[in-house]
């Protein structure tokens, strides 16, 4: 299975935590306003230069809205996820996949993406449609849930940064920096992928807990919505 593929290789220090809930806090807290206040300085950078590169908007891409608005998101999904779950791979124990324990690189990528979202959800409170607001709430429960279950520690961070993957992408496209196609089938291709992982985990090792069965049931309906958007 999955455990015998990836085989164990642990850091000292990191493979038990204090406190992970905690931890887990801190590091939503310190995302959260790290990320809120890169929007803010973004935006009134922008206001103030008019005509430039962050109020540009590609008409031929996905949201259409001027470009400052996506450096946080793309940033965060290219460099600071993609390290974290790097972290966590190299940190894995040997029954990483379908069961874990909580790590400190599986609690900075928890707390990173509630910060961020919950951080978008205040900034954009004005703009975001309720639709939005639902998806980000979803998010932040999927995540509390996949934490708070004793197993799929290795799949759920997997599949959550798979499904970033498909937003990253969109992103670019609206950036100008990614061709137009591309944004709906990466969307499309890692909600499949994402998705194929929860279905293995469900038939071949089910999640121990009602905290597993919610992150798998949500990332399920969550991954069905998101071929919905993808497709339309």
């Amino acid at each position: 299975d999955m455990d015998q593929i990836v085989g164990p290789h642990s850091w000292p220090g990191m493979a038990n935590l204090v406190n992970p809930w905690l931890t887990v806090l801190v590091v939503a807290v310190i995302s959260g306003l790290l990320t809120y206040n890169a929007n803010v300085m973004l935006r009134d950078y922008a206001a103030k230069a008019p005509g430039g590169p962050l109020t540009a908007r590609n008409k031929n891409g996905i949201l259409k809205v001027e470009a400052w608005n996506y450096l946080v998101s793309v940033c965060s999904q290219s460099f600071v996820l993609p390290t974290i779950w790097v972290a966590a791979f190299l940190n894995r124990p040997a029954n990483w996949w379908f069961q874990g324990e909580h790590d400190l690189a599986c609690a900075c990528f928890s707390g990173w993406v509630i910060g961020n979202y919950i951080q978008d959800c205040k900034f954009n409170w004005a703009d975001n449609s309720p639709l939005i607001v639902l998806h980000h709430l979803g998010s932040i429960l999927l995540v509390l849930c996949a934490f708070g279950s004793s197993g799929w520690l290795g799949l759920s961070i997997t599949m959550g940064f798979t499904y970033e993957v498909g937003s990253l992408l969109c992103g670019l496209v609206d950036l100008n920096m990614a061709p137009r196609s591309s944004g709906p089938i990466a969307m499309l291709v890692t909600t499949i992928l994402g998705m194929s992982f929860v279905i293995h985990g469900m038939v071949v090792s089910p999640p121990p807990d009602a905290a597993g069965w919610g992150a798998g049931v949500i990332a399920g309906f969550g991954g069905l919505a998101r071929i919905q958007q993808s497709c339309a």
